[in-house]
């Protein structure tokens, strides 16, 4: 029931700190999902705290988003939590408050509201209830309108209800933004965000009682429900083998799923920060904020690990969770041994395998471990991760000779004796992999597996695989022949014989009368459509682009680690792991290497006029942003990285000292070509283009035989760019066409065209002469031309790397 103290006389919410940052907010790249999500988390964060949890009734969520023939476009999520007294509705909506604890929700930093709201649309409202409550508080956040007025206030409305027994939340956005808007509106759409959010939450959408086709135990759920525009979300199941499937190595059983149950010491965690304390020691206050809130929590690291049915390229890797939510999922970092001696990182799995398919799969729960604030990624310099780490895949190399030569022993955790146990491509049941008699059969495995994720029925549970596996046994152990089953007994097992789903394997043949299978050549396998790997995927990326060295080098930032940053401006389009075009990525590489793609034909550079390096800084934050423990902004980290790169500062200083680099890289590209005619080239030069020359090479040197500098063509080493562009318009022939500029010149037949290329290489020749030679207070449009001339130029110089 609400009480007194809950109707405030002036009925207002103070939506402190500011409406700017709440719609700045919007600006953070989130994407529909993650919005989305973000929103689901505080459903769900009810719903996992609700001491009733068990009382029978269903929890919920219902997501409604626009359809292209709608005219009222909104985005609305409708729970049946408990919904919220009005002081929780206030902390709820001011950005920046969590009124949650570090542990145990979804919603870790109190933020994702305010961004998934403000990055959907301009226009909130939040209606929720309790059960016994007389009504509805409604609030409305109008982004546009608060900005306007400069105030923080909103107001509350109660709206009466019919039925006090109800009770829920309720959010829905209007005033869509435009990009979101034409996004939830493409085709298929909301089949991908049902997609998106059916692996997300696989865990906490299944059911708690035995799943058909999922084992039990370890991977029963929580059996929430979400549905989209009404459709059911369904969580994306494993496909793995039951737990009682087992492979014998060196007379061992290992089964294909491996609980894992580690219990840490429990520690104190700093309610307010998240900081863990170290257990070893006693404190009365966080380390790292100085709160005197801390309770001991239990820290445990589990789930389980196992073995798919079938291999492929990219559908494997080990999920990660906190709280029930899938912070990483497909994570294969674990699949490579790092040497603590170098760094180095050995990737172990899968390395035997063609086209390196894996099926090590499984689902980890690390509620103690830190995320970044998207929730895309754990911190993994964290000590707890890096614990983690340890605990799930041992300290050595999973290979038993790469241990024994590096005098590690036997690696025996959970990780390595599914290793030990499934890493080999051997059809049969020595290593559970379908076969037909004589090869494995990874083509069929995996459509069975793509009927198993389609909900029909005959495959969910493994027997068509297991059959499988068997058939191939006993036709490799028969000559490449299907045994024949004896009058009247019952087939064994493995036969295929009235088994769903199969051509029987290795046979296919005709029989005779007397019902004896006559071989027949094998009827080959349709050779797979070749699908291009990651691996291939960026190899094909850095080998059709051009390196931006403005932007490499190292990151450091405190906190956050170091980074070594390439940056590619690839002549490709990019696409994400979901084939979406995308204008920017970012790869993290071996050791501290981050490799950042843009592509600087997208249309956003192309038609708004943006810098591709912009984006790659963007990535590069993002990427850091992800260790962040504080809840820090990703535009403060973004501006930490920028500074860590004073080239792209448009100062008047900085672009002189750029102007000059660029110079000297001109003239080391020249250095071979101008002796080669050196006294008709200084020829050409005017005289005070010559004087300024031997004026520099005074100031640079008071020793030089100025007469033999010349006959030799060294001077080009003191040339300014005025009298390298002179050089260049009066001998195109000699530094255009990739030999100094890129710009093409003696292809071209008609000498107008041939002009125009010479004036387009020359005049940022001249722009830069004109800035180096007239130092003084410039504009900063002035400084944004001279920048964009000083990237058209850095863009046209050969690259001798």
């Amino acid at each position: 029931m609400s009480t007194d103290a809950e109707r405030a006389p002036l009925e207002e919410i103070d939506l402190t700190p500011s409406p700017q940052l709440l719609e700045a907010l919007g600006d953070i790249p989130y994407k529909p999902w993650q919005c989305m999500a973000e929103l689901i988390d505080n459903s769900f964060d009810d719903f996992l705290t609700d001491p009733d949890l068990t009382r029978g009734e269903p929890r919920e969520v219902w997501i409604t988003l626009p359809k292209p023939t709608d005219e009222d476009l909104f985005v609305g999520v409708i729970d049946n939590g408990r919904g919220m007294s009005r002081e929780m509705l206030q902390n709820a909506l001011r950005a920046g408050y969590s009124g949650k604890r570090r542990y145990g929700s979804l919603g870790l930093f109190g933020m994702g509201f305010n961004i998934a709201t403000a990055r959907l649309g301009n226009l909130t409202q939040v209606r929720t209830t309790r059960a016994g409550d007389p009504d509805w508080l409604v609030v409305e956040i109008d982004l546009r309108r608060l900005a306007r007025n400069d105030s923080y206030k909103s107001l509350l409305r109660r709206e009466p209800k019919d039925d006090p027994a109800l009770h829920g939340t309720e959010v829905v956005v209007r005033r869509l933004r435009d990009e979101i808007a034409e996004d939830l509106k493409r085709p298929r759409r909301h089949a991908a965000i049902r997609a998106d959010l059916g692996r997300v939450y696989s865990y906490l959408l299944r059911s708690e009682n035995p799943v058909p086709g999922v084992p039990d135990g370890p991977m029963a759920g929580r059996g929430f429900k979400l549905k989209v525009n009404g459709k059911n979300v369904s969580p994306r199941l494993p496909c793995v083998w039951s737990t009682s499937r087992t492979v014998t190595r060196q007379g061992r059983e290992i089964p294909a799923i491996k609980p894992v149950d580690v219990r840490l010491a429990p520690a104190l965690a700093c309610m307010d920060c998240g900081h863990w304390q170290n257990p070893d020691l006693e404190f009365d206050r966080c380390v790292q904020c100085e709160s005197e809130d801390l309770q001991l929590r239990e820290r445990r690291i589990h789930g389980w690990i196992g073995v798919q049915r079938y291999l492929h390229e990219s559908d494997f890797g080990i999920d990660f969770l906190r709280n029930g939510r899938k912070i990483r999922v497909g994570d294969r970092s674990l699949f490579s041994w790092e040497n603590p001696d170098d760094g180095t990182l050995v990737p172990e799995y899968p390395v035997e395998v063609p086209a390196n398919q894996g099926r090590i799969v499984g689902e980890i729960h690390l509620d103690h471990v830190p995320v970044g604030y998207q929730k895309l990624d754990f911190n993994r310099e964290s000590r707890e991760w890096r614990y983690a780490v340890t605990a799930l895949r041992g300290e050595g190399p999973m290979r038993p000779k790469k241990a024994a030569a590096l005098g590690y022993p036997p690696n025996t955790s959970h990780l390595g004796e599914i290793f030990k146990g499934y890493q080999e491509n051997r059809p049969g049941a020595d290593c559970l992999i379908p076969g037909d008699g004589s090869k494995a059969t990874h083509e069929a495995a995996r459509d069975w597996g793509a009927k198993f994720h389609a909900g029909q029925a005959e495959y969910l549970s493994d027997e068509i695989w297991f059959t499988a596996v068997l058939a191939h046994d006993e036709a490799r152990d028969n000559g490449g022949r299907a045994p024949s089953p004896s009058p009247g007994a019952t087939r064994p097992r493995g036969s295929l014989s009235g088994r769903p789903g199969l051509t029987p394997l290795g046979a296919g043949g005709q029989t005779d009368a007397d019902s004896e299978v006559q071989p027949v050549p094998p009827v080959a396998e349709p050779e797979p459509q070749p699908v291009e790997t990651e691996e291939q995927r960026f190899a094909r990326y850095r080998a059709d682009s051009t390196r931006l060295f403005d932007l490499a080098g190292e990151v450091s930032l405190p906190r956050l680690g170091r980074r070594i940053v390439t940056v590619f401006d690839t002549h490709v389009p990019l696409l994400d792991d979901q084939e979406r075009q995308v204008p920017s990525l970012a790869r993290m590489g071996r050791g501290t290497s981050l490799e950042v793609y843009v592509y600087s034909e997208h249309p956003v550079f192309r038609e708004y006029g943006r810098d591709p390096r912009d984006y790659a800084l963007v990535e590069i934050a993002q990427t850091l942003h992800a260790f962040e423990p504080d809840g820090q902004k990703v535009t403060a980290v973004l501006a930490d990285v920028t500074r860590q790169f004073p080239d792209q500062r448009v100062t008047e200083a900085a672009l002189r000292e750029r102007a000059e680099a660029m110079t000297g890289r001109v003239r080391g590209l020249m250095e071979p070509i101008v002796p080669l005619k050196a006294a008709e080239l200084w020829a050409a030069l005017p005289e005070d283009a010559r004087l300024r020359a031997e004026r520099e090479a005074g100031r640079a040197d008071a020793s030089l035989d100025w007469p033999t500098v010349v006959k030799e063509g060294a001077f080009v080493a003191y040339l300014d760019t005025a009298g390298i562009a002179t050089l260049v318009r009066v001998f195109p022939g000699d530094f255009l066409d990739g030999a100094v500029f890129k710009t093409s010149w003696v292809g071209w037949s008609d000498n107008e065209i041939k002009d125009r290329q010479v004036a387009q290489a020359v005049r940022p020749l001249e722009v830069v002469s004109e800035f180096l030679a007239e130092p003084g207070t410039k504009t900063r449009l002035e400084l944004a031309l001279a920048r964009i001339t000083f990237d058209m130029l850095d863009h046209n110089i050969v690259r001798s790397e």
